[in-house]
């Protein structure tokens, strides 16, 4: 049994394709939400005419397709309805449980829904979809959001900066050549002993690097021309490059003016009275252990004290047949060895 928003979900959904007469549909009349749910959420052939007539209302050109196809040809029909979803920002492009009626149910009301408003909204959908899927928030309609998307990638590939940025014109130089390629004077009046140095070091280190690179490059199979979508690497690569020196440039210029003076202080000096604290600490501890060691001595002694006063007040027979305290016996036995001393002495 399917829970009740599942069950309302799919009634609503199938009164739906009533309204805009899907042909599957013809001769069908449920009453129960629960066969509803069973007919949209369980796979059958049936479900699949219901995708394949929604799937050919939104783009009309997949009608010749499925009618070439053979009955046994499901299995192409079902990867073209997954390819269409895909395109539509609605699912993976592997997700064939989804159109076989294998997915979750909620997963799958929510995409035949999806479909559906597509199809009671034209117009407004773009013709070619081919960015990847990406998650539709509450506040803005499916089809609002691929539209402006896909407004968004058209002005950002027309844009005269994103193109300088993929083929740039040069490669970023060193910053420690910077200064010398803005300054614009000749490199043959420069006879400074000390800036000949610089330019020898800075050549060397320019050839090692580009003798680095090249062997880079031997060991990177996928930089090759030969390679699929070796292109688009490239323009990566050369961009995530491109990014990174205008990170360590920034950093540089911020760290001369802002960083730089605040570097050079001394290390905070430490109080000398650390050594003192820890004594201090340590006889407080001490004294705290002799507290509660008389604590404990003083709970002791109430507590023999009152074992003492317990066994004084409580009354025993002590061998006779008379109950007498302990205090009264001893007075007992004090008399009867005085009275036995002194009929000793007469």
């Amino acid at each position: 049994m399917a829970g009740v928003m599942e069950q309302r979900k799919a009634a609503d959904l199938y009164h739906r394709l009533k309204v805009m007469s899907c042909p599957s549909l013809e001769g069908v009349y449920l009453t129960e939400p629960q066969n509803m749910y069973d007919l949209l959420c369980t796979p059958s052939a049936h479900r699949l005419d219901i995708l394949e007539w929604i799937c050919t209302r939104i783009y009309p050109p997949l009608q010749d397709q499925f009618s070439s196809l053979k009955e046994s040809q499901v299995e192409i029909k079902i990867k073209e309805m997954v390819r269409l979803g895909f395109e539509l920002l609605l699912c993976s492009s592997d997700d064939l449980d989804l159109i076989k009626g294998l997915a979750s149910p909620q997963k799958q009301l929510s995409f035949i829904g999806q479909l559906m408003d597509i199809i009671q909204n034209p117009g407004t959908l773009a013709s070619n979809l081919t960015a990847e899927p990406v998650a539709v928030g509450t506040d803005k309609t499916f089809v609002n959001c691929v539209r402006e998307n896909e407004e968004l990638l058209k002005d950002l590939f027309s844009s005269s900066r994103f193109q300088a940025t993929l083929y740039p014109e040069c490669t970023p130089w060193p910053s420690d050549l910077k200064p010398i390629l803005l300054s614009g004077e000749p490199i043959h009046k420069r006879t400074s002993q000390a800036n000949n140095d610089v330019m020898s070091e800075s050549l060397e280190a320019l050839q090692k690097i580009s003798a680095s690179l090249q062997a880079l490059k031997e060991e990177c199979v996928f930089l090759k021309s030969s390679v699929p979508g070796s292109d688009t690497i490239l323009q990566t690569l050369r961009l995530a490059l491109t990014d990174l020196y205008q990170l360590i440039a920034a950093f540089t210029q911020v760290y001369e003016n802002e960083f730089q003076d605040h570097c050079g202080h001394l290390a905070p000096q430490l109080s000398p009275s650390g050594p003192l604290f820890q004594s201090v600490h340590h006889s407080l501890s001490i004294c705290s252990k002799e507290l509660e060691a008389i604590a404990q001595f003083t709970e002791t002694s109430e507590n023999l004290a009152g074992v003492v006063r317990k066994r004084e007040q409580s009354k025993n027979s002590w061998g006779g047949s008379r109950f007498t305290t302990l205090y009264e016996k001893i007075k007992e036995l004090k008399q009867n060895y005085e009275a036995f001393q002194g009929s000793l002495q007469e």
